[in-house]
C-alpha cells in the first residue's frame, strides 16, 4: 500500500498499465460481440434458407395432408413414394449473405480478405410417417441443417486461431390450418 501513497511522481507507469489493460479488455469484449453477431447472422440466414426449403416442399406435403396423410408422399402406380426435395440452400445463402465461392467454402469478403466463411453444409429432411395412427403425436416434416462457420479473429494480431463453430438449424413444417 506504500506505492499508493507515494507522491514522488512514479504513478505514470501505473496509469499507463491500467489504461492499456482497460483497452485490451475492451478489445476482447468487442471481438466477442463481433463473433456473436456474425454467428447469429449466419445462423439466421441458414434458418431462412431452411425455411425456404420446407416451404418449397409445401406442395408435396400439403397434398398428402389434404388426403389425410401427413408427409411428403406421392402416389405412383399402386404404391406411395416419398417425395421431398433438399432444395438449393447454398445459392440462397450466397444471395442473402453476399458470399463468394472459394473452392468448397463460401466466404464473405471485405476487400480481398475473408470476414468469415461457411462450409460443410449437411441438410437432413425428416419426412413425417406415412398414414400415422395418431397424427397429433407423430413427428412432423422437419428440415435440419448443420454448417461449419469459421471466423478469423481480428484480435491478437493474427496469432490466435480462427473461431470455428458448428451451427445447428432446424425448421418444422406446420400447416396453418389443420385438416
Amino acid at each position: 500500500m506504500k506505492w499508493l501513497t507515494n507522491k514522488s511522481g512514479n504513478g505514470f507507469p501505473l496509469v499507463v498499465a491500467i489504461v492499456l489493460a482497460i483497452l485490451m479488455f475492451s478489445c476482447a469484449i468487442f471481438e466477442y460481440m463481433r463473433l456473436t453477431i456474425i454467428a447469429s447472422g449466419v445462423r439466421d440466414a441458414v434458418q431462412s434458407s431452411i425455411i425456404a426449403v420446407v416451404a418449397e416442399n409445401y406442395s408435396n406435403v400439403y397434398s398428402s395432408l389434404r388426403q389425410s396423410y401427413s408427409g411428403g408422399y406421392l402416389r405412383s402406380g399402386n404404391e406411395w413414394q416419398e417425395q421431398v426435395s433438399i432444395g438449393h440452400i447454398y445459392p440462397q445463402l450466397q444471395e442473402n449473405l453476399g458470399l463468394t465461392q472459394q473452392g468448397t467454402r463460401y466466404a464473405k469478403l471485405i476487400g480481398d480478405q475473408a470476414e468469415y466463411s461457411v462450409s460443410g453444409l449437411n441438410v437432413t429432411l425428416i419426412n413425417a410417417p406415412f398414414a400415422p395412427l395418431s397424427p397429433s403425436t407423430t413427428e412432423q416434416f422437419t428440415a435440419e441443417a448443420l454448417i461449419q462457420l469459421e471466423v478469423p479473429l481480428s484480435f491478437g494480431w493474427g496469432h490466435l486461431p480462427p473461431m470455428k463453430a458448428e451451427l445447428h438449424v432446424k425448421a418444422i413444417y406446420m400447416p396453418r390450418f389443420n385438416p
